[in-house]
């Protein structure tokens, strides 16, 4: 099969359609019960996988549309809006909440902690602390 298939593959339309006649003519001739039945059926399939792949390749050929096609030119603004903090509370609440009415919520400002100074110990409640591995 294998001679055949590159036989087939090496004819051009005319003779690869002499060859489907006379695949055909065998087959008809044949009896459907022989097992050369089979054989000379997967000859004309063949054949006519050839003829589809010869026909895509003229296709290919004589296709004049281009690759890209130009549908024109689109201009665009883009509007970035700017959003208030207060805005932008109110519709990422609103959104997640999922309520039909806007309600305007306040943006808590949490006062910053004042530092409170440190006291510092007093010497006289100060001990000596031995450290270790240290020499008098």
């Amino acid at each position: 099969m294998d001679d055949y298939f590159l036989k087939i593959q090496g004819l051009k339309e005319e003779p690869l359609f002499e060859e489907i006649k006379k695949l055909n003519q065998k087959l008809y001739q044949m009896n459907p019960n022989s097992p050369m039945f089979q054989q000379v059926k997967d000859m004309l399939s063949m054949c006519k996988e050839r003829h589809k792949d010869i026909m895509l390749e003229y296709r290919e050929k004589t296709d004049k549309t281009p690759d890209i096609l130009e549908i024109g030119e689109i201009e665009s603004v883009v509007y970035t809006p700017e959003y208030s903090e207060q805005e932008l509370l109110t519709s990422l609440t609103n959104f997640y909440s999922q309520e039909k009415t806007s309600k305007p919520l306040t943006v808590d400002t949490a006062p910053v902690p004042e530092i409170e100074p440190q006291p510092e110990p007093s010497s006289e409640f100060t001990i000596e602390v031995p450290k270790f591995g240290a020499k008098k």
